[in-house]
């Protein structure tokens, strides 16, 4: 596995590549199915996970994964590993909504904490409400900061004008910034500059296309199907989803993203992508035309 350490995620080392725990928080399932998942990934480096509050089955179980990875981490050793949460989408029943309100994100991030049964090392805004203020819901992360609920703060789904006034108004102490990047998406390349720019961690989520459209990324986006027929890693034939996670840690230095997983194959697979090197001639290939597609949540 590769390392980086950026200026404000000193604690441990982070990854190239992190765990997306939303995979295991449709149903409830037993523990022990993801923890075996998650406990094999961080064997392979993968030593950050991003989970949020709202990742759950039903609004009843709202919060599920939260404990799901809490326990998880736990059983693992907590000193090992670089856990991301996020608050700020509200569920009830089967009505969503967003509260990016300081009130309503300081008592998540008390919730968050309580149910990983530790602070998290990042706390971020998961979604923006455009209706309310940024300043506030950085505040109130900064209050959450302050009060020992996280080690660090973030911002997801965010735009390179927002990343500006955060950096302001949070004194140049934002820590990531997670946002949509993969092959198919390839929107906000101005706020990667900017994480480049100012040492922040850019957590791509859907590194592969979201979904079940992940399964199909060499047909969407031929050119990754194209240049794994070139490489072989450990003796095997690359995979487009290997080049895809190889191509992504070419964008930036602070690049780290993270895929989800069920099964402890697909964590393989996805680390030795980190194996991959790829060519100036591969590069070239990768990164012409224009593949962007819909955003696999769109905000």
């Amino acid at each position: 596995m590769k390392y980086f350490t950026t200026r404000h995620l000193t604690q441990r080392p982070l990854p190239r590549l992190g765990v997306g725990a939303m995979s295991f928080s449709f149903e409830i399932g037993p523990l022990e199915a993801a923890m075996d998942v998650w406990h094999h990934a961080f064997d392979q480096g993968m030593t950050l996970i991003n989970t949020a509050d709202c990742y759950a089955p039903s609004a009843e179980d709202f919060g599920f994964n939260e404990v799901q990875v809490g326990a998880a981490v736990t059983a693992y050793g907590r000193d090992k590993i670089t856990v991301v949460t996020k608050n700020a989408l509200r569920r009830e029943g089967e009505r969503w909504w967003r509260d990016n309100s300081y009130d309503y994100m300081l008592s998540a991030a008390e919730a968050s904490a309580q149910r990983l049964g530790f602070s998290p090392d990042v706390l971020c805004l998961h979604r923006r409400n455009r209706e309310q203020p940024i300043e506030d819901a950085t505040r109130a992360l900064m209050a959450a900061r302050d009060r020992g609920l996280t080690h660090a703060i973030g911002m997801s789904n965010i735009n390179a004008d927002e990343f500006k006034v955060v950096w302001e108004v949070s004194e140049g102490t934002l820590a990531v910034v997670e946002n949509e990047r993969s092959p198919r998406y390839r929107s906000h390349t101005d706020v990667l500059d900017l994480c480049t720019e100012n040492d922040v961690a850019y957590l791509a989520w859907s590194p592969l296309g979201g979904g079940r459209e992940a399964k199909r990324l060499g047909e969407f986006v031929p050119a990754f199907a194209q240049v794994a027929q070139r490489h072989q890693i450990n003796g095997q034939p690359a995979t487009a989803h290997q080049v895809a996670l190889a191509w992504l840690l070419t964008n930036s230095p602070v690049m780290l993203p993270i895929p989800a997983f069920s099964r402890r194959e697909t964590a393989t697979a996805s680390a030795l992508a980190m194996e991959l090197e790829l060519t100036a001639a591969d590069l070239e290939l990768l990164n012409s035309g224009d593949y962007d597609s819909q955003s696999v949540y769109p905000d």
